[in-house]
């Protein structure tokens, strides 16, 4: 079994396969059969077939999803600021805010540097900041018409 340095096992003994030396690899390696090279999908059907698409927007759209995220994202559109500065603009506690910034992190939405006592905080995600601009953009134009 092989172990870290922290003395778990990173290879479970009953779930590992036999790993044979290169040259006994080498030695049974069976030849490749000659096949048509592989066909991408139609563009129409690449989006709808990779699930992993779909779970990555579905929790970009969950974190997004609290009007407060929103509103530090808004205010960091411009530049980085640092806790105190997003409290001056932004109508809530600090823990509150605290927890917020610290899911928008953890989400990789912002970006953050300590700089003596403060952390200042950041997008780095400039693609949540165009669906949240496209998004409320819409919203305002359809208020204004309705």
């Amino acid at each position: 079994m092989v172990t870290s340095k922290s003395s778990q096992p990173l290879v479970n003994a009953k779930s590992a396969k036999k790993v044979l030396p290169l040259s006994k690899q080498k030695a049974q390696a069976k030849p490749l059969a000659k096949s048509k090279p592989l066909a991408l999908p139609p563009a129409s059907n690449a989006l709808t077939d990779d699930d992993a698409v779909f779970n990555m927007a579905a929790e970009t759209f969950r974190v997004m999803s609290a009007p407060m995220r929103l509103k530090i994202i808004s205010s960091l559109c411009n530049q980085e600021k640092n806790v105190g500065q997003l409290l001056e603009e932004i109508d809530t506690t600090q823990p509150n805010m605290s927890q917020h910034l610290n899911t928008l992190y953890k989400a990789k939405i912002l970006g953050r540097r300590r700089e003596g006592v403060q952390i200042y905080y950041r997008i780095i995600n400039e693609r949540v900041v165009t669906v949240c601009r496209a998004v409320c953009m819409q919203i305002a134009i359809d208020d204004v018409t309705i």
